[in-house]
């Protein structure tokens, strides 16, 4: 029986494409974190520094700001068909190292947010 790809359901998917998108949300998350805790703790004046409102500012930009990423987010992941139930082609060489190149940079560039940038977050200490 031949099944129209238009008449599968949508919310099925592979294994890999799952893992795929939740790595990269992962990578995502962490970066946007970081940035937006080390910008709202350059701009906070030192007179209103508190533990509190420190946490509560990187609370309401996390949640706030990460809603409307996430609904982009998987909008341009239902662009994308490789992995939908009913697709059962396997990445070609170019989306595989695309990919590879993808995840390698984001995670060199969280490990330099953490070995270069946090330490003079520090005054260098």
């Amino acid at each position: 029986m031949i099944v129209d790809k238009k008449q599968v359901s949508t919310g099925q998917e592979s294994k890999r494409r799952s893992l795929i998108k939740s790595i990269l949300w992962r990578i995502v998350g962490i970066v946007w974190t970081w940035l937006g805790a080390y910008f709202i703790m350059l701009l906070v004046p030192p007179t209103y520094k508190t533990a509190a409102l420190i946490a509560t500012l990187i609370v309401v930009y996390h949640h706030s700001t990460r809603m409307v990423m996430y609904y982009f987010y998987e909008r341009w992941w239902n662009s994308i068909s490789w992995g939908k139930a009913g697709d059962d082609t396997p990445m070609n060489r170019r989306d595989i190292i695309i990919w590879t190149v993808g995840i390698v940079f984001s995670l060199l560039f969280i490990f330099f947010l953490i070995l270069y940038v946090a330490p003079l977050l520090n005054g260098g200490k």
